[in-house]
């Protein structure tokens, strides 16, 4: 029974009793007729479209269950029914393919969306068919049509004037662009724009407020930044849950939880159909810069934290929220007078672009905003400086560089900012280094590390320690660089860095390959790429196994060091990243040797394999080196485990699981699966068992059997 076109609702009972050819009976209400009608049949009676005749059709359906018991009631509408019995099932949108893994084209035409795009465009344009050439296009159309049928059937039937690459650039203004619908449809179901103004003129006066201000968020929200931007003027922050529970139930809003997390979203569509209603209402600006201050807090207040022991939660909650931090970015920059802020929020971001890759982008926003900056605060100034000047360093533009960190060391001795003098102290004597005049950059990093102790930021002391570490490492002098990367290290571990501590782990491990100790080497390289892992820092990733790579070519497992080149390079061409003159030429050495031993064509072949796999896979293999054999001498020697490998495997002789051996040594769960993997691909085993077996025979089991309990 389709009650789409029904619009009074005193009208559902004739609606049904007519479609079923039920007449009316002498003295009875039409609703007891249908009642006894139903009372004596299995029947499945199918309501379509009810979400405008809602009370009407509840009541109907109530009142037909309770005295029919062989009746079955299928109603579909945009929210539930709401009455006793009720199973409700939520219609998903079709099936879409990753657009960071997309399959080849057998597999991409069976996800439902590709394959309803391309039948109807086949309609449209005899002989379509997806290609090689338009087949990323289209999957990517499908994703920002959301999967919704009656949008990509729309889009679709452009085909016909329009090639897939033009739809897909029009979509921005989709609901000029999707129209056209079949004529012997209603008339809100021919284009895009009348199904949701359909939709939208349903809703209660509160729920249309608020949907059209959570369109301001982009990749999601909070229940939390939900009652902070869009409560106020017409919607109590009290009734924000209600109301956001009722755009819930009527499949506007769509909530997800995962790993505990709670969070809602608009399909894009939504929002961009709510955008143009926020803009029409005439009160975009003020919820948009409701937004931005939201996010400048929430930035502002995270920033000290992705140096410390929550730096892994909240590196995961900027990248969460990236879209809505750039949308903040946005907003600032498109008001006038927001400079401040714009320069605040690319301030306090700069650490997270950093640590997650996103270089390029990051010196994108700082240097836009420095650009637009003549009236901001020194110290937001000098922040900005700062992490744009670094951006550009690491990114090998290093005139660029200077030049900025010129302007903020001036200003921080204006200002008398010890914190930030230091770090443009620090580049300088990086510059001095890199130019091989070691006692100006010992003098410089000396200098900055009396401001750093000044400033009393034990972070900014163990990096000033860390790079007086680099100029002695450069110099030769490896005892005293070991010195000060241990120092630096341990200050490090202590403030909870794991991205730093990774890095330098990283440094102390070229320290052991250039003296020959390869267990040094191999234990410093291990360690900083899981603890890299942990917080998904790609440029210590990189480092790390770029040092793996040049490991394996010291001993001599050369095809293996090809892959890790592979690797190494592949997510260093993501990043833009710039390897120092002196990290560089180790690098070109190694590269030499194992292109020698191994011939070019076997190199590349190699190689090739390496910068093809994932950042999952280059992580897996280079936790794993499948030429194990040439790293452990013999099965039977514990030595071939570093320290930390050997106290875990005593830890698996006396049962603990390995959420109990991370509460043991005081580390995340993640890195302890990491050890017991690690141990399980050196020794050739499968199974923890094997593990105690061998560590028992070792003498591993009583070795440091006090420290456990």
């Amino acid at each position: 029974m389709e009650l789409a076109a029904l619009s009074d609702s005193t009208l559902v009972h004739e609606a049904v009793a007519s479609a079923l050819g039920v007449p009316e009976q002498p003295g009875l209400l039409l609703r007891e007729t249908l009642r006894r009608y139903f009372q004596t049949k299995l029947l499945l009676l199918v309501l379509d479209n009810c979400e405008h005749l809602l009370s009407a059709t509840a009541e109907l359906a109530q009142a037909l269950l309770q005295t029919c018991p062989n009746l079955k009631i299928l109603a579909t509408s945009r929210e539930a029914l709401s009455i006793p019995g009720e199973a409700t099932w939520r219609v998903p949108s079709l099936s879409l393919p990753d657009l960071s893994q997309l399959p080849d084209l057998e597999h991409l035409i069976q996800y439902e969306a590709i394959r309803l795009f391309v039948e109807r465009a086949a309609l449209s344009q005899p002989g379509f068919q997806i290609t090689s050439s338009n087949a990323a296009v289209l999957a990517q159309l499908a994703n920002r049509l959301d999967g919704i049928p009656l949008a990509i059937e729309l889009a679709a039937a452009r085909v016909k004037v329009l090639s897939v690459d033009m739809i897909a650039a029009r979509l921005d203004d989709r609901f000029r662009l999707l129209t056209g619908g079949s004529r012997t449809l209603l008339p809100r179901q021919q284009t895009l724009r009348a199904t949701l103004d359909w939709s939208y003129d349903l809703l209660l006066e509160q729920d249309r407020l608020l949907l059209r201000r959570l369109s301001v968020f982009a990749g999601g929200f909070t229940l939390e930044a939900a009652w902070n931007v869009c409560a106020g003027e017409g919607l109590d922050e009290r009734d924000t849950l209600d109301v956001l529970a009722r755009l819930v139930d009527k499949s506007l809003v769509i909530f997800d939880e995962r790993d505990g997390a709670q969070r809602y979203r608009l399909l894009e569509t939504i929002r961009q159909y709510g955008r143009d209603r926020l803009v029409e209402s005439g009160e975009a600006r003020e919820v948009e810069r409701r937004h931005r201050d939201w996010y400048l807090t929430l930035a502002e207040r995270g920033e000290p934290e992705l140096r410390g022991a929550a730096q892994v939660t909240w590196l995961a909650r900027f990248e969460t929220e990236h879209d809505n931090l750039r949308a903040a970015l946005e907003w600032s920059k498109a008001e006038e007078g927001g400079t401040e802020a714009e320069l605040r929020l690319a301030g306090a971001l700069q650490w997270f672009w950093y640590m997650h890759g996103h270089w390029s982008e990051g010196r994108t926003w700082l240097e836009g905003a420095l650009a637009r900056s003549s009236d901001s605060s020194s110290s937001a100034l000098a922040k900005a400086l700062r992490g744009a000047g670094f951006l550009a360093w690491r990114q090998g533009d290093a005139e660029r560089a200077t030049t900025l960190n010129e302007k903020g060391l001036s200003l921080c001795r204006q200002l008398g900012d010890k914190r930030y003098g230091a770090w443009f102290l620090m580049h300088f004597g990086n510059v001095a280094s890199n130019q091989n005049d070691h006692a100006r950059a010992t003098r410089l990093m000396q200098d900055a590390l009396v401001m750093s102790r000044e400033s009393g930021d034990k972070w900014l002391i163990a990096l000033a320690i860390a790079h007086l570490g680099e100029v002695a490492h450069r110099e030769g002098n490896f005892a005293q660089a070991v010195d000060y990367y241990q120092e630096s290290l341990a200050l490090f571990r202590e403030t909870k860095d794991k991205a730093y501590t990774a890095l330098f782990l990283r440094h102390l491990g070229d320290v052991g390959l250039h003296q020959g100790d390869y267990e040094l080497a191999a234990t410093c390289y291990t360690e900083g790429l899981i603890l890299a892992r942990e917080v998904a820092a790609r440029r210590e990733t990189e480092e790390c196994i770029a040092g793996l790579a040049q490991l394996a070519c010291a001993k001599g497992n050369y095809r293996q060091a090809a892959r890790l080149f592979g690797m190494a390079e592949a997510l260093r061409a993501v990043l833009g990243h710039r390897r120092e003159p002196y990290e560089q030429t180790h690098h070109e050495e190694s590269l030499v040797s194992a292109r020698a031993a191994i011939g070019k064509a076997a190199f590349a072949a190699a190689w090739a394999e390496g910068r093809a796999m994932t950042l999952e896979q280059i992580i897996e293999y280079a936790l794993a080196p499948v030429e194990a054999a040439t790293l452990i001498p013999t099965r039977r020697e514990k030595g071939l485990l570093t320290p930390r490998e050997q106290e875990v495997g005593a830890m698996i002789t006396r049962g603990l699981t390995n959420r109990e051996i991370a509460s043991s040594l005081v580390i995340s769960e993640r890195t302890a699966d990491a050890h017991v993997q690690h141990i399980l691909n050196k020794l050739g085993f499968h199974s923890r068992a094997q593990i105690a077996s061998w560590a028992v025979e070792c003498g591993l089991k009583t070795a440091r059997s006090d420290r456990y309990p």
